[in-house]
């Protein structure tokens, strides 16, 4: 009675053909969970920047954003940058009573591929987001 089964050499051969298709895979997956991860922050900077510009209307007294290397503060709130963001210039936004600033900051991010800006305007609070390639 004779058994088929596959050789030492064919195992091994079969083993490494797997182990190098899911090396190359690999790399693809985490440059796909670091661009949600980047996708994410944004909108969570942009969940974070409302919701302190509401809890300075609500509260009816000023409110300070600050943004600098370690990620974005507030005083309800802090959210650090994923390592693949970086902060181009530091800011602090001051929100008054009635949720309006006082500056024309910008305020870019800067990640692998493109920049992102989000200009603030002045008085109402509300933020314009555009991006340029890198």
């Amino acid at each position: 009675m004779q058994i088929k089964a596959f050789t030492l050499l064919e195992s091994l051969l079969t083993l490494g053909i797997v182990s190098l298709a899911c090396w190359l895979l690999s790399g693809s997956i985490y440059q796909a969970f670091d661009q949600v991860e980047e996708k994410l922050f944004f909108s969570e900077f942009e969940r974070v920047y409302q919701e302190t510009q509401k809890m300075s209307i609500g509260r009816e007294e000023k409110g300070i954003l600050t943004i600098d290397q370690k990620g974005v503060r507030s005083p309800y709130q802090e959210l650090s940058l994923p390592k693949g963001v970086q902060l181009i210039k530091e800011s602090q936004i001051v929100f008054n009573g009635a949720g309006g600033n006082s500056s024309l900051t910008k305020i870019q991010f800067q990640t692998e591929k493109e920049v992102v800006t989000y200009q603030l305007a002045i008085g109402n609070g509300k933020i314009k987001k555009s991006t340029t390639p890198r």
